[in-house]
């Protein structure tokens, strides 16, 4: 993973400043389209479909298809699972979340806001302990056997 985690660098300015310069450069360098984006960020991340499989608990077909298929469909829930899986930083996720066509920052539904709240904080958790989270508050994981497509 190309990331610490926001608590390794608060503390220490140069890894601040690191984390900070690669995030601009793999910002600087995203693909125009969701599908593209997705795949870059993944390998950015240094993870393979089968390792965001178990991490996100999308299976790697779904991820596949997603990723090369132009009429494959996808939902909010499986991109938020995706970002949450390869823990990537608040300002890839919503990079990546701007380009799939849902746009969740200005929905005023309590579920968009949950799921910005997840994004911008809760990024660097488990796919578990995010599901158990949505779960508590009486919102439907993102993920789990009988969601997994």
């Amino acid at each position: 993973m190309i990331f610490e985690s926001i608590n390794e660098i608060e503390e220490d300015p140069d890894k601040f400043n690191s984390y900070y310069t690669k995030l601009y450069e793999v910002c600087n360098d995203l693909p125009y389209d969701f599908r593209s984006r997705l795949r870059y960020l993944r390998e950015c991340m240094g993870y393979t479909r089968e390792k965001l499989e178990e991490k996100s608990n999308i299976s790697v077909q779904t991820i596949k298809q997603i990723e090369i298929n132009s009429n494959r469909g996808y939902t909010v829930s499986t991109i938020l699972a995706l970002c949450i899986g390869m823990n990537l930083p608040p300002e890839l996720s919503f990079e990546l979340m701007r380009k799939s066509d849902y746009n969740i920052e200005t929905s005023s539904s309590i579920c968009n806001c949950v799921y910005c709240y997840v994004l911008r904080n809760m990024y660097d958790l488990s796919i578990n302990d995010v599901n158990n989270f949505l779960n508590n508050i009486g919102i439907e994981p993102l993920t789990g056997d009988n969601l997994r497509k």
